[in-house]
């Protein structure tokens, strides 16, 4: 209940912090429990954060909750608790594992879900609001308290004094008032739905899946399954994306993009949503990115109507608020004023700004300035153009729902988005490259003595899907050589992966990168050897023996793959967006036996023997 009350806050048009949470629990001392109240603030906010954090502390132990609170919190608690239970037989074992974890270091019980779920159908509605009021008042006390600041180390940055802290802890009780409640909304949507219909009907017996042809030129493709008993997910995708914006738009709208949904919609507020979905599990999240828009989200079957509604209204009444907005630069520029002191932050933004200098929409990590020049009311305009034409989208869902009521949904809700019929929009090049040739960028940042090699092959190529799955093979090769070299001969890292990919829209490419943390001492020896086992694998080809180490992995993890709603999801968008036919699913193990050790050596004289990129970050002299 507290936690809803800070999230209200951090919602709001001047949050006092980008994110705040409150829990009584263990400390970093397993024997110890404690009232704990964080925040994550903004460089200079933090005595601003604590004092909020001190003051809604203080509000509950004057005041106490309201029914409204609880009940929603019962109903949050209970979502989630019977999500559990309905998952009993679809349980992974990790989870296991933490439970037992849990039982051997501290005690902690370990009942079956089973009685879990008994006991909360039995506990909660004897759980009074005159129950939770009392227990602050044992919480919150004056002595054996601790308040911890950390933060960056910079020049004209003053940091708290002692006084500063303890006048932050000093509430003036006189001045509080009780938490206010609002009125619950009753529906998601206010706006009536002019109801849509299926034009066709096909299905893949093959593939298990259905795709629906709606009247306003909207696609639906689903693919029931039962690999999870609680779970729907959804994705909705159209190519455009924000690489048909010109580059002045992309420049005043590019930060703004992200906190259009901060706005809420349908004239409800984000903390409206929040109270409307307590209880219920449904989420969806807009989206623009460089060659598409889309929403993805996920949902319980029973929540699924929910899930349809929210996607009607990110299409249709997303609402346009400067408020909002204004409160989402302020976190945002809270979240990054830190950024740039931290070592890795630095180095990627500095490395990949020198990649990327000949390309005038690459702006790196922004600067607090930056946020003040977003364009609120471009951005939201930009935004309405790209979901105007739901004829543009395919809508997928993969998961455990009822597929008539799937189908009714699908009629109800995205058959009635706005759409114009009018030509599909593609993926647009706009002929930007990183640096072509071969480059080494050392960044020095922090004092502490840790290092970070990055090293980079790629380029522009045509796409062809045996040479894409070679070459991902052959990063997973050299990865397991570049373990026993580094880490086990050399013992010089703690970890050390290698990773390659080929693209196919907006156009063909290829990359190919080795990474590793080290000390700063080896960091070019280390990237000598790095070296050294990749121009092995070109000369010679890998080694038979990492080759079938490959394979059986990957038959695991293909087997694994196919009982995941998620991998399913990645199957049916890369007909869409790559254009292969997901009934090559399937031919997989075909593919991955006929990988020879000639193959991948090929591949790699092909695209592996060409420039290379080494970024390195170093501690500053």
């Amino acid at each position: 209940m507290l936690n809803n009350r800070l999230e209200e806050l951090q919602n709001s048009p001047n949050p006092p912090f980008n994110f705040g949470f409150t829990y009584h629990g263990g400390t970093f001392a397993r024997t110890k429990e404690a009232f704990q109240s964080f925040a994550m603030v903004s460089q200079d906010k933090q005595l601003e954060a604590l004092k909020v954090l001190v003051t809604e502390n203080e509000r509950v132990r004057l005041f106490g909750f309201t029914q409204g609170e609880l009940e929603r919190a019962k109903a949050e608690y209970f979502s989630q608790i019977e999500r559990q239970y309905n998952e009993r037989e679809k349980n992974e074992s990790e989870n296991f594992v933490s439970e037992y974890q849990s039982n051997f270091l501290e005690k902690e019980p370990i009942p079956s879900i089973e009685w879990t779920f008994d006991i909360f159908k039995k506990m909660l509605p004897t759980i009074t609001v005159e129950d939770t009021n009392v227990l602050i008042a044992k919480y919150l006390k004056e002595d054996n308290r601790v308040v911890i600041l950390t933060g960056p180390e910079k020049e004209g940055l003053a940091k708290p004094t002692e006084q500063e802290v303890l006048n932050s802890l000093t509430v003036n009780k006189s001045e509080l008032t009780a938490y206010a409640e609002t009125k619950v909304s009753e529906s998601l949507l206010r706006n009536q739905v002019k109801e849509g219909s299926i034009v066709s009907k096909e299905s893949n017996s093959k593939l298990g899946t259905t795709t629906l042809k709606l009247s306003n030129g909207a696609t639906v493709v689903y693919k029931k399954t039962d690999f999870k008993n609680d779970q729907v997910m959804f994705e909705a995708l159209s190519f455009g994306g924000s690489n048909l914006f010109t580059n002045d738009e992309m420049a005043r709208v590019s930060l703004a993009m992200g906190g259009l949904s901060e706005a809420g919609f349908s004239g409800m507020s984000k903390n409206d949503i929040n109270k409307f979905m307590t209880g219920k599990i449904a989420r969806v999240n807009p989206y623009v990115y460089g060659i598409y828009e889309g929403l993805n989200g996920s949902s319980t079957p029973k929540d699924l109507e929910y899930l349809f509604q929210m996607t009607y209204a990110y299409f249709t009444d997303l609402n346009f608020d400067k408020e909002a907005f204004t409160g989402f630069i302020t976190k945002q520029k809270g979240f990054m004023s830190n950024m740039m002191s931290q070592p890795a932050s630095y180095f990627s933004n500095e490395f990949y700004t020198y990649l990327n200098k000949e390309n005038p929409r690459y702006k790196g990590f922004p600067k607090e300035e930056d946020f003040d020049k977003a364009d609120y009311e471009l951005a939201y305009k930009k935004y309405k153009e790209r979901f105007a034409n739901a004829a543009d989208f395919n809508f997928y869902f993969v998961g455990n729902f009822d597929e008539a009521q799937l189908e009714a949904f699908s009629a109800k809700y995205i058959a009635s988005l706005p759409s114009n019929n009018s030509a599909k929009e593609s993926a647009k090049d706009l002929g930007y490259r990183m640096l072509k040739g071969s480059h080494k960028k050392i960044v020095n940042k922090g004092k502490d003595p840790k290092s970070t090699v990055n090293i980079m092959i790629y380029g522009d190529t045509k796409y062809d899907a045996k040479e894409a799955f070679a070459l991902k093979a052959l990063g997973e090769v050299l990865t397991i050589k570049l373990v026993e070299e580094l880490r086990e001969n050399e013992s010089g890292v703690y970890g050390v992966g290698a990773r390659g990919s080929m693209s196919k829209v907006p156009y063909g490419s290829y990359n190919f990168s080795i990474s590793f943390p080290c000390g700063p001492e080896n960091a070019e020896k280390l990237t000598e050897s790095a070296l050294r086992e990749l121009n092995k694998i070109v000369m010679n080809g890998p080694e038979q023996v990492d080759l079938d180490k490959f394979k059986e992995a990957s038959r695991l993890e293909y087997k694994e793959s196919l009982k995941d709603n998620r991998y399913w999801m990645s199957v049916l968008k890369r007909q869409y967006t790559d254009g292969v036919n997901p009934e090559e699913v399937f031919e997989f193990e075909a593919k991955l036996n006929a990988l020879t050790v000639k193959e991948l050596q090929n591949v790699a004289k092909k695209y592996l023997a060409k420039d290379k990129v080494i970024g390195m970050l170093m501690p500053e002299e």
